[in-house]
């Protein structure tokens, strides 16, 4: 089965230029699809359409300019192939020579449809994209990589232990954000939104910023559609080990270092009362327990996770490695490290 047999779609955040409305943004668009589709302006909602509509997108702070476009999402127009991706070059085309724009705040979602998959799928999904999340970071700016934007938080929350051994998709779900398991509107808010599967029937790949360029975006959908066909094909050899507690049994830091490395992790707050201490430094003592630590901002709390050290994979979690587990092509797999290389330096965001 090809990576491109696969259903998919897009979210498109940009800005109109001054004086454009949305209309005429939706005309623009539609006149350059042709007989692929259409384009239509709509109120915000989560409905499937049979065409590509623009809603207003309250996340970039401009509710004059700041747009969403979706693409066709009903089961009859869902993007498949060679021609989904055309829709997609032709649309960041039209809205790039209309004039968009777009900044930090925007955000390229590809949603794959994944409807009928066992079990096994998601636990490959998430250990899969944990796991080598360091080298889909290289291909991001900086802004959106780690767990530095709270859109599209790291992966490397993910307890291997509990992904492994889930039953059910809320059991990958909680083992895949370190959550209780009870979900709330933020728990899509991870670089890998599995909740997206509840409404949708697809998962969500969320960390690429904002884009018009048309073949960043074509290529970022197919790296998603890659990452689901391998994660259908299984035999990954994705395993992971836990990271270990080096401080000394019975010491302060060693206590500290257990409430790191558990699935819900732990807060300073949470530590001082424990310890009995007016402050305390997590980076400091998570390296006196041998850990390095992430961090989940939900409003004013932050939580600390020791992270993963991820020990037995199929192949070197190099750029090298991850593009011979998706099965990238030659042409792919050039444009990935030609991706990394134009983002090694201090970039803090690119379109």
């Amino acid at each position: 089965m090809s990576h491109l047999d696969a259903t998919y779609g897009v979210e498109i955040e940009c800005y109109l230029p001054d004086g454009t409305t949305q209309q005429q943004c939706a005309a623009a668009v539609s006149q350059r699809l042709g007989a692929l589709s259409t384009c239509q302006v709509e109120a915000y909602n989560h409905q499937p359409r049979p065409f590509w509509k623009i809603v207003p997108d309250g996340s970039l702070n401009d509710y004059s300019r700041g747009i969403e476009l979706v693409s066709p999402s009903t089961a009859q127009t869902l993007l498949r192939g060679e021609d989904g991706l055309r829709q997609i070059e032709i649309v960041c085309r039209a809205l790039t020579d209309l004039g968009c724009t777009v900044s930090r705040k925007c955000g390229l979602h590809v949603h794959v449809g994944v409807e009928s998959q066992p079990i096994g799928f998601f636990k490959n999904l998430v250990k899969l994209y944990a796991i080598y999340e360091p080298v889909i970071d290289s291909i991001m700016p900086r802004s959106r990589r780690a767990n530095l934007n709270v859109y599209c938080r790291s992966m490397t929350v993910a307890n291997p232990a509990r992904v492994d051994a889930a039953t059910t998709f809320d059991q990958v779900c909680a083992a895949a954000t370190g959550s209780s398991g009870r979900f709330g509107g933020g728990d899509r808010f991870y670089k890998l939104n599995l909740t997206a599967f509840r409404r949708h029937r697809t998962v969500e790949f969320r960390q690429h910023s904002g884009t018009l360029d048309a073949t960043k975006a074509v290529n970022w959908t197919v790296t998603c559609l890659r990452m689901v066909a391998a994660a259908k094909k299984g035999g990954l050899n994705l395993g992971a080990a836990p990271a270990q507690n080096q401080a000394r049994p019975g010491s302060k830091a060693h206590r500290i270092g257990e409430m790191l490395l558990r699935p819900e992790g732990v807060t300073g707050r949470e530590i001082c009362t424990e310890m009995n201490w007016p402050s305390v430094s997590i980076p400091a003592q998570a390296r006196a327990a041998g850990l390095t630590v992430t961090s989940q901002r939900t409003g004013r709390e932050v939580r600390y996770f020791a992270v993963v050290t991820q020990a037995t994979t199929a192949a070197p979690i190099t750029m090298a490695g991850f593009a011979q587990v998706i099965e990238s092509t030659a042409d792919e797999t050039a444009y990935l490290n030609q991706r990394a290389a134009d983002l090694s330096g201090s970039v803090q965001w690119a379109a």
